[in-house]
């Protein structure tokens, strides 16, 4: 769990190092590389070079980049052989600097490798001499995170501690926040899982929390709350960290980086801890899940183990035949093996082929009802597609007709009236009056066609925007000493596309309503938060909640039409409700 964010972050500072006077292109990539963490775009890139056009320097620079790409995908021997002769290249070039960089690299691939520190130790010993005369102190502090890393990979706790204290003093005299995060997540990580020292580990992880509050990365948030639950656990203090994990959960964090952590591995162990089974078998049953992959690896190796005493024992019979100098004896001995393994090979490839004629029978059976789905899936988002669009038109028909026909209308009459009573000079006094009251009728009917007209956009305004229109809903909805709606908004500074904007009023607006007429809550609170490319809407209240269980496809709340919606916005829409204890409901848009 917490070794593979080891790696991560040793493949950041690893790649940090500056190139100057290289290609313009090469040191574009390299940039791109180390900016998106190795990704395949920027791999796919660096495949399409052709090593031919790069010379001293430059073809250096390209050997080190195919290498790390070559690392990612787990072909270990080329990238070694890439980074051997990067190396090379760099020496020759005398460039001290870049060839210990190649000597890190070969080693922390070695070291991971083959577990053998003999392999990389004279890589090492190289960085450690560079280290006596070295004055780059930024490059010694990923010098000694490379040592620190490698000792770890061969359970050397206590030199491997010592390197990343040295990196720390490096970095703390620097104010490489960036860097201390990593090299503080590392010690808490060995405190923890290896040293059994989780206060320890809570101390370094507390550390980062404000740069990790101060940048508010998600993923980085993230681990460090996982890492915290998991010495909170070797504490002894469940509860509370279960209670971290479900606030990690609730990240804007990829589901997949999630998956890899296993926190669910976590959460079973510490329900069971406290007698909790059903929730303990439920985080069991996820965690299963995640776990199949490596159930099929270990299955593969099972095999393989059953392979290799079949063929030591056929080894052994072969060796008694050999043994036996009875000519007729072997003979029947070596028909008997031949038949036997025959009889085996026979019994596979009938076993293989029925799996395989019931694999293609499933496979088929899997792709239609992905099709049925699919296209139920495309027709309810048609329909509401075209249901929305409908009343939009309709909206807007219906405030034109009135802005255009009757507003105009109302106009005109209003004028001729008052042309009509100003050549009235000699009017009694009555009539005056009638056609000042007529008058008044008239303004008043005219003004509320405009208000109409108006509101076409149900509630977003054109000259307001969505955070006042859901203020201004709210403080209708609210009711002095019977509920109280509060709306936080963060990062609206600029306003969204108008559609968005209605579309988003509309969800806010259903979801209110339901408080209103279900919850029975005296208080709730409406969070809008747009961050990057994506608008998260947190909608809590402390009503009577319900029991997600027992939700109906026709639920009265209108909640699947909810989630429909937000579907068809590309969205994603969860459901946190316990009876008695309120409802939280979430939605996350991209923009």
């Amino acid at each position: 769990m917490s070794s593979s964010l080891r790696s991560i972050l040793c493949m950041l500072m690893l790649t940090s190092v500056a190139f100057g006077q290289f290609s313009p292109k090469l040191l574009e990539l390299k940039k791109e590389y180390r900016d998106n963490n190795g990704n395949l775009a920027a791999c796919t890139k660096i495949s399409k070079l052709k090593e031919a056009d790069f010379k001293n320097a430059d073809h250096a620079l390209y050997l080190f980049l195919t290498a790390k790409c070559l690392e990612n995908v787990n072909k270990r021997e080329e990238a070694l052989n890439n980074y051997i002769r990067a190396k090379k290249e760099f020496q020759a070039l005398d460039s001290v600097q870049r060839s210990v960089e190649m000597s890190m690299d070969i080693s922390y691939l070695l070291s991971a490798q083959y577990h053998n520190t003999d392999t990389h130790k004279k890589y090492d010993d190289e960085v450690l001499a560079y280290l006596q005369t070295s004055k780059d102190i930024k490059f010694n502090a990923q010098c000694y995170t490379h040592l620190a890393s490698v000792s770890w990979e061969n359970e050397e706790l206590d030199k491997a501690l010592s390197y990343y204290r040295k990196a720390l003093a490096i970095q703390i005299k620097l104010k490489d926040k960036l860097g201390q995060v990593g090299t503080n997540n590392n010690i808490a990580v060995m405190y923890s899982e290896y040293l059994d020292m989780p206060d320890s580990a809570l101390y370094y992880l507390n550390k980062n929390m404000p740069e990790l509050k101060r940048t508010n990365e998600p993923l980085g948030l993230f681990y460090n709350y996982s890492n915290q639950a998991a010495a909170y656990y070797r504490k002894g203090e469940y509860q509370r960290s279960i209670d971290i994990l479900n606030y990690a959960d609730k990240l804007p964090v990829d589901p997949i980086m999630k998956i890899n952590f296993l926190n669910s591995d976590l959460m079973t162990a510490n329900y069971e801890a406290l007698k909790d089974y059903k929730n303990a078998y439920k985080y069991l049953l996820i965690t299963k899940k995640t776990t199949d992959s490596i159930n099929i690896t270990k299955q593969n190796i099972a095999l393989g183990d059953i392979k290799t005493k079949y063929e030591t024992t056929e080894k052994e019979l072969e060796n008694t035949v050999l043994k036996n100098n009875l000519k007729v004896q072997a003979f029947l001995i070596y028909s008997f093996v031949a038949l036997l393994i025959i009889a085996v090979f026979v019994a596979f490839l009938i076993v293989k082929n029925a799996r395989k004629r019931e694999k293609i029978s499933q496979q088929d059976k899997l792709i239609e009802q992905q099709k049925f789905d699919k296209a139920l899936k495309d027709y309810e988002l048609s329909s509401i597609d075209i249901m929305l669009e409908g009343q939009e038109k309709e909206r807007q028909r219906i405030a034109n007709d009135l802005h255009d026909n009757l507003g105009s209308m109302l106009a005109t009459l209003k004028l001729n009236f008052e042309n009509l009573r100003l050549r009235k000079d000699e009017l009694k006094n009555e009539e005056n009056k009638l056609y000042d009251r007529t008058d008044e009728l008239i303004e008043e009917a005219y003004q509320k066609v405009r208000r109409i007209a108006h509101a076409k956009n149900a509630g977003v305004f054109a000259s307001e925007g969505l955070i006042p229109a859901i203020t201004k809903l709210a403080e209708k909805i609210s009711i002095p000493g019977k509920l109280s709606l509060q709306v936080i908004p963060f990062g609206f500074q600029d306003r969204l596309d108008n559609t968005i904007e209605i579309s988003i009023f509309r969800l806010v607006q259903e979801l209110a309503t339901n408080i209103i007429k279900h919850s029975h809550a005296t208080e709730a609170t409406i969070h809008l938060t747009h961050h990057d490319d994506n608008i998260n809407i947190i909608i809590e209240d402390n009503g009577v909640g319900f029991d997600q269980n027992k939700l109906s496809g026709a639920d009265g709340m209108g909640l699947t039409s909810i989630r429909k919606k937000v579907t068809q916005l590309g969205g994603t829409f969860t459901i946190d409700a316990t009876p008695g204890k309120g409802t939280t409901i979430i939605i996350d848009l991209p923009v």
